[in-house]
């Protein structure tokens, strides 16, 4: 675990009982004045290397320490656990009008939780998004004409026959194999697209096969993907380290893999009437990613809300 700084350290040693301990995590011991856990918590907020403070506190017979929760300013995030409070969470106003109110649990298990919600938050806004490629080779037209067709003479939707999977795939590049061999160096993974009712298409990524069903693991993201979405989604699944090669084995193709993620993306954002689809399995090998086998299953498009849509 990552330590105080030193300075930090003796500035909490000054002020706290010999039995106290300044190392981190910080124990003020239970004679401290309230005063002066006001002033350590500052001290431990200022650290250069503490990035949020979680209070613990408890009401005894000499000291309630939530007012000084509530006057200490920090530069960095803080949350508390009430261990005496009732609530499972209330919000302790801050000492200011333009201070932010510090959430306060019941359970410190509660409020690491919180805060660990808030730093994955918080990098992701701090991630630079990417932007939407321009792919080539896409024939957008010939998609819509063949789905308008298959809704011409199944008004109320359904799946595509294979023919016409591999023909809507077809136009926006994704051939599938007719056939592939086995070899060590390929990963079996699983791309997938579900129109959600209020956001629109979600692309999903995982491992597919039986291990798939037991370990759950895939990632989603919503359409259209910029290729940092799509390189953070072949990134997010546990399977991500057979992608690198296995036993010192060759790499999976990555970029092709991306390549298809972005191809699927491009697919259902044009498409609002794929419902569904799923390519299983893809094969993703050192000399590219291939999908064996895919459906499709089409649904008459409803009138999107335009103003929900912009939310993403």
């Amino acid at each position: 675990m990552r330590y105080l700084a030193g300075d930090t350290q003796r500035a909490l040693a000054d002020l706290l009982p010999a039995d106290a301990a300044v190392t981190g995590p910080v124990d003020t011991t239970a004679v401290v004045s309230s005063g002066l856990f006001r002033r350590c918590l500052e001290l431990v907020g200022a650290d250069p290397g503490v990035d949020a403070v979680l209070a613990l506190t408890a009401t005894t017979a000499t000291s309630d320490l939530v007012p000084e929760v509530r006057a200490a300013r920090l530069p960095v995030p803080m949350a508390a656990a009430v261990m005496d409070q009732v609530e499972g969470i209330r919000l302790l106003p801050g000492p200011g009008e333009d201070s932010p109110a510090v959430p306060a649990y019941a359970y410190p298990e509660s409020a690491a939780r919180a805060l660990g919600h808030a730093a994955r938050y918080g990098e992701w806004r701090a991630t630079p998004p990417g932007s939407v490629p321009v792919l080539e080779g896409l024939r957008q037209d010939e998609a819509r004409e063949l789905v308008a067709s298959f809704l011409a003479g199944a008004p109320e939707g359904g799946w595509l026959a294979p023919g016409q999977t591999a023909e809507l795939l077809g136009c926006y590049g994704m051939p599938l194999a007719e056939g592939i061999a086995v070899t060590t160096g390929g990963v079996r993974v699983k791309i997938s697209v579900l129109e959600e009712p209020v956001f629109g298409p979600l692309v999903l990524f995982g491992l597919a096969g039986v291990a798939a069903g037991v370990l759950a693991d895939r990632a989603a993201r919503l359409a259209p993907l910029t290729e940092a979405d799509a390189d953070d989604l072949i990134r997010s699944v546990r399977a991500a380290p057979l992608l690198r090669g296995r036993s010192g084995g060759p790499a999976s193709d990555r970029a092709s893999l991306r390549g298809m993620l972005l191809r699927v993306s491009q697919l259902a954002d044009d498409l609002p009437q794929v419902a569904e689809l799923e390519l299983s399995p893809v094969v993703a090998r050192p000399d590219g990613a291939l999908a064996v086998d895919g459906r499709v299953r089409i649904q008459a498009a409803e009138p999107a809300d335009v103003y929900l849509r912009q939310l993403r």
